[in-house]
C-alpha cells in the first residue's frame, strides 16, 4: 500500500499493532454505502466511465455476498476494513477499482462510514428501550394491588403500589428513549463528511450535496473539511446515551437483587436469568441483574475514555482516532444486549412477585410507614404540621419503646402520647389509606396509577 513511498515492509508486530480490520469490518456496510455514492460523482466528472462505474456497482455486489456468507477474506496486512474492501473490489474489476479512491482519503471515508453506523445503532437501542418499557408496563398492570415500601437512604420511607414503582422503570428508561430519539434528529442536521478528502476538501470537482443526497441519513454535507474529518461528537453523543442509560438498568438491577434477597423476598427471579453456585446447591443467584450492574462500570469507562481520546488532539485527523470505534461499538454491543437481557428479567415467566411475602414484610410493622397518616391526620385538625411531626415523632419512639406495632396501638396509647391525638386516629392508620391519600397526578393513589399506566400504554402504541 506504501510501496511508492517507503522501501521496506512494516514489521509483523507493527502489522498487528496498527491494524484495526479486526474491529472495523463492521463498518463494511457503510463504506461500500459511501463507496457507491463516490463512484457515482467520479462518473459523473469524467473519472470514470459508465462502463467503470457498472464495474464498481457488480464488484460491489459480490462482495456483499461474500461478506454476508462468511468467504471474505479479510487480511491483516491490509490494516482496516476500508483497505480491504478496495483491494478486493480491485482483484475482482483492475483497473476501474484502483481509480474509486480519486481525491478521496480514508480520513473522510472512515469518517462518515463510522457516523453512518452510529446512527443505524441509535435505532437499534431505540427498539430494545422500547421493548423494555413494554414489559415494565405489562408486569406493572399485573400488580397495581400489591403495596410495597419504597425506600429512601435504603430505609423504609412510604408505602406504594408495586406498579407506581415499576412504572418509575418505565419514565426512566423512557428518557433514554427520548435521548436517542433527539439524536436522530439532531444527527439529521449533521454533515455529511464524504468529499472533505484528507483535511483540505476534494481536489476534483465532487458535488459534496450528492453524497448527502445518496446518504440520507445525513441532513447535509460538510462545510468545514478539517472539522468534517475530525468530528466525533456523535461518537460521543451515542456514548453518552449508552452510560446514562446503563445508569438507570444498573439502579433497577440494585433494586431486583435486593427485592431477590431471602430477607427481602419481594420476587422470585426464574431459572432463565438466574444461575446456582459451584459449591452451594440452594442458590439461586441473580446473575443476569449482577452483571448488568458490572458492565454499567464498563460502558461509563468507554465515555471517559472516548472523552480523553478527544480532549488532547491537534486538528486534524490523528491516528489516535482508530481508537474511537471499539469504545463505541463495546459501549453499545452492552448496552443493547443489557435493555434485552433486563426484558428478558421482566418477562412474565422470569418476575415472580410473592404477594404473602410481601404482605408479611408490611404485618411486621417494621419501619413505622403508618407514621406519616398520623402527621398528615394532625394537619387535617388544624394542628401545625411542625407541630404534627413532632407529636408523631413521640409516638413512634413511644411504639419503639413499647416494642409494638402501629397496628397495636390502643386509644389509652394515642392519648398518653398527645391529647390531640384522638381515638378516631386509629381508622386511618392503615397502609393503604396511606397510599390512597396520595390523590396528586404523579402520586400512588390507584386511580392515579392506573391513569399514568393508561397514557404509558398509549405512548408504546403511537
Amino acid at each position: 500500500m506504501w510501496a511508492g513511498r517507503f522501501s521496506g515492509k512494516p514489521d509483523k508486530l507493527m502489522q498487528e499493532f496498527s491494524q484495526s480490520v479486526s474491529f472495523d469490518q463492521r463498518l463494511w456496510r457503510e463504506d461500500i454505502q459511501g463507496s457507491l455514492a463516490y463512484a457515482a460523482e467520479l462518473q459523473r466528472i469524467g473519472i470514470l466511465s459508465e462502463q467503470e462505474l457498472a464495474d464498481i456497482r457488480k464488484g460491489f455486489e459480490q462482495i456483499t455476498q461474500e461478506i454476508e456468507s462468511g468467504k471474505f477474506e479479510w487480511k491483516v496486512e491490509l490494516e482496516d476494513v476500508h483497505m480491504n474492501i478496495e483491494s478486493r473490489l480491485t482483484e475482482l474489476i483492475g483497473d476501474a477499482g484502483k481509480k474509486l479512491h480519486t481525491g478521496r482519503s480514508r480520513n473522510d471515508q472512515v469518517a462518515t462510514d463510522f457516523h453512518l453506523w452510529s446512527l443505524r445503532r441509535s435505532t437499534e437501542l431505540r427498539t430494545a428501550a422500547r421493548s423494555l418499557i413494554e414489559r415494565l408496563a405489562e408486569r406493572a398492570g399485573e400488580h397495581v394491588d400489591v403495596v410495597i415500601p419504597a425506600y429512601t437512604h435504603l430505609q423504609r420511607a412510604m408505602p406504594v403500589r408495586m406498579a407506581h414503582q415499576l412504572d418509575a422503570y418505565a419514565h426512566m428508561l423512557s428518557r433514554d428513549w427520548f435521548h436517542l430519539d433527539h439524536l436522530r434528529y439532531a444527527w439529521h442536521n449533521d454533515e455529511c463528511p464524504l468529499g472533505s478528502s484528507a483535511c483540505s476538501g476534494n481536489s476534483f470537482p465532487v458535488e459534496m450535496a450528492a453524497f448527502a443526497e445518496a446518504m440520507p441519513e445525513f441532513g447535509t454535507f460538510a462545510c468545514n473539511s478539517m472539522d468534517a474529518v475530525s468530528n466525533r461528537d456523535f461518537a460521543l453523543d451515542l456514548v453518552f446515551a449508552c452510560a446514562k442509560c446503563m445508569t438507570h438498568l444498573s439502579r433497577i438491577a440494585e433494586d431486583l437483587i435486593l427485592w431477590s434477597t431471602a430477607e427481602f423476598g419481594f420476587v422470585t427471579l426464574g431459572d432463565a436469568v438466574t444461575t446456582g453456585s459451584s459449591i452451594m446447591p440452594q442458590k439461586r443467584n441473580p446473575d443476569a441483574c449482577e452483571l448488568i450492574r458490572g458492565k454499567t462500570g464498563r460502558v461509563v469507562g468507554h465515555l471517559m475514555a472516548l472523552f480523553t481520546l478527544l480532549k488532547g488532539l491537534p486538528m486534524t485527523y490523528n491516528r489516535d482516532l482508530q481508537e474511537d470505534k471499539e469504545a463505541v461499538f463495546d459501549a453499545t454491543d452492552q448496552t443493547l444486549a443489557c435493555l434485552r437481557v433486563m426484558a428478558l428479567v421482566f418477562s412474565k415467566e422470569n418476575f415472580k412477585v410473592n404477594r404473602e411475602r410481601i404482605q408479611q414484610q408490611l404485618d411486621s410493622g417494621a419501619g413505622y410507614m403508618e407514621a406519616m397518616n398520623v402527621a398528615d391526620w394532625l394537619v387535617l385538625q388544624g394542628v401545625p404540621f411542625r407541630d404534627g411531626h413532632d407529636i408523631t415523632g413521640r409516638l413512634v419512639k413511644y411504639v419503639e419503646q413499647k416494642g409494638i406495632r402501629f397496628a397495636d396501638l390502643t386509644a389509652e396509647d394515642l392519648q398518653a402520647v398527645d391529647k390531640r391525638l384522638k381515638p378516631e386516629l386509629l381508622k386511618e392508620l392503615s397502609l393503604e389509606a396511606l397510599v390512597e391519600r396520595k390523590q396528586v397526578y404523579a402520586g400512588t393513589a390507584k386511580a392515579r396509577v392506573l391513569e399514568r399506566l393508561a397514557e404509558l400504554k398509549q405512548w408504546l402504541k403511537e
